[in-house]
């Protein structure tokens, strides 16, 4: 039997529950600002969990865990834009997420605010979008960032650059 057919220990299982508990909505936010499409990074955080389960004997660094689990989410997503090339999603067309309104002019702001940003972020090249993503919404260290993306961190460093610079360009006359 395979190390990665075995049964968790209660040790792995507790690890990797604490493990999701700690990286569940990072892994969905990489996943949703690459494929988006709700059910999909759903699909792409289960995928990226069980194979994290599967492949636990892999992670050399428990301190990098969050980043190791991150770079899984970020290849699965990958393999899902493979996929559907020629089934392109716009998160124009998706439902706005229900908020509490408090005050209905600020709200109406700040949804027009989240939307541009929205399509800026999504109209960034993918290499782009994924390294903006890590560093600047899931506030990965830029070393962490070039791990996941298994890039230089001068090349993570130019991306992120990039992606701010195209977002800034994209935003000026909008807000």
């Amino acid at each position: 039997m395979d190390s990665s057919d075995r049964p968790l220990t209660p040790a792995e299982r507790s690890w990797l529950i604490e493990l999701f508990e700690r990286t569940v909505d990072g892994a969905y936010n990489v996943a949703y600002r690459l494929v988006w499409n709700h059910a999909d990074a759903l699909d792409v955080v289960q995928s990226a969990f069980v194979s994290a389960a599967r492949h636990r004997h892999q992670l050399r660094d428990p301190q990098r865990a969050r980043s190791w689990l991150l770079g899984i989410a970020y290849r699965e997503a990958l393999m899902v834009l493979r996929s559907r090339r020629d089934v392109p999603t716009d998160p124009v067309d998706l439902p706005e997420p229900v908020l509490v309104e408090v005050d209905p002019a600020e709200s109406a702001i700040r949804s027009e605010l989240a939307r541009l940003l929205d399509c800026a972020i999504r109209d960034l090249p993918d290499l782009l979008r994924a390294a903006f993503v890590l560093r600047d919404v899931e506030e990965l260290p830029m070393n962490e960032v070039a791990h996941v993306l298994e890039i230089g961190e001068s090349a993570a460093k130019m991306r992120v650059a990039r992606a701010r610079e195209s977002l800034r360009i994209t935003l000026a006359g909008r807000i």
